[in-house]
């Protein structure tokens, strides 16, 4: 098996977990904002390496391999999380916030060790 490929996204997946773990503890909070805003966006990039890799969204990954420009999804994912972040730091209180940021990043970590896994084996 080749380990090249996979090189970069374990990196990746290696930051979201220590920045999921570092900022998980500080949810919900306005002081804290930067740990809602690190999980939302985490959790819109997961979900676009999933939906990449799945046979309806190869037209995505066909198309950021083939145009300069590929790159302006990963800024939409930069504003979307930042959009979320506001609109649930207006509008819901702090359980509601703490627990869709503990669902988020226990998704975040599990998919993050099933990658680390596939890295391994």
């Amino acid at each position: 098996m080749n380990i090249r490929p996979y090189k970069k996204p374990v990196l990746i997946l290696t930051a979201i977990i220590i920045i999921s773990v570092v900022f998980w503890p500080l949810p919900a909070q306005f002081k804290y904002v930067g740990s809602q805003f690190i999980t939302f966006a985490l959790a819109l990039y997961i979900g676009l390496r999933i939906w990449r890799s799945s046979p309806r969204g190869q037209w995505l990954r066909e198309l950021q391999d083939k145009e300069k420009l590929g790159w302006i999804i990963y800024l939409g994912i930069f504003m979307l999380s930042a959009a979320i972040t506001y609109a649930t730091i207006s509008s819901l209180s702090y359980w509601p916030r703490a627990i869709i940021e503990f669902i988020l990043v226990i998704g975040i970590v599990y998919y993050a060790l099933r990658e680390f896994k596939r890295f391994l084996i």
